[in-house]
């Protein structure tokens, strides 16, 4: 078994790799971003990528700090890249849409709004205050993502808005899904 900062490092260099397959220019960030990745494509299309990489634990993913939580669920070019170790499988995702799709959320707008109240007091807290907050949310997947990628036909339908590709690297790259709607 790979340590974590190795099996990150694999994750950063495939989606790299798929990234530049694809024609797009990419740009590691620097950590306090609240993203891992900026990827520019020619047409002009600009994806702030979150690569989660997973080796073992595919059930849940951390998302730290104040500005990759606003990124999340306030960005529209926020993408998650989950990508699956050893099996070097990419699976491309808008992170709003696919954590709507696994949560199935009946609210949203509600639950954004006091998403968004929650962190404006994180930051008023942090800057009244000689203490630091730490914002942070941990994620529990209800369909963990090895089981979405080997059932995909069985989800296809409840993610085909927020899964636009599906890559796998066996010395090449080979697309094993592509969405067909047109908005991602």
């Amino acid at each position: 078994m790979e340590h974590a900062n190795t099996t990150e490092k694999i994750g950063t260099g495939l989606v790299c790799s798929l990234e530049t397959y694809k024609g797009a220019n990419i740009q590691l960030v620097k950590r306090l971003s609240g993203f891992n990745g900026l990827s520019v494509y020619k047409d002009g299309e600009v994806r702030k990528i979150e690569i989660k990489t997973m080796q073992n634990s595919d059930k849940w993913i951390a998302v730290n700090g104040a500005k990759a939580i606003n990124k999340l669920f306030f960005e529209n070019d926020y993408w998650f890249y989950f990508v699956l170790y050893p099996e070097n499988i990419v699976i491309v995702t808008k992170a709003l849409l696919f954590m709507e799709a696994q949560f199935e959320f009946h609210n949203a707008n509600t639950y954004l709004d006091d998403l968004k109240q929650w962190l404006m007091l994180s930051k008023k807290l942090t800057l009244s205050n000689k203490f630091k907050y730490t914002t942070k949310i941990n994620v529990s997947f209800p369909i963990p993502i090895r089981q979405l990628y080997t059932n995909f036909d069985k989800y296809k339908e409840q993610f085909q808005e927020s899964i636009k590709e599906i890559w796998q690297n066996k010395g090449g790259w080979q697309l094993i899904y592509q969405s067909t709607i047109e908005e991602l």
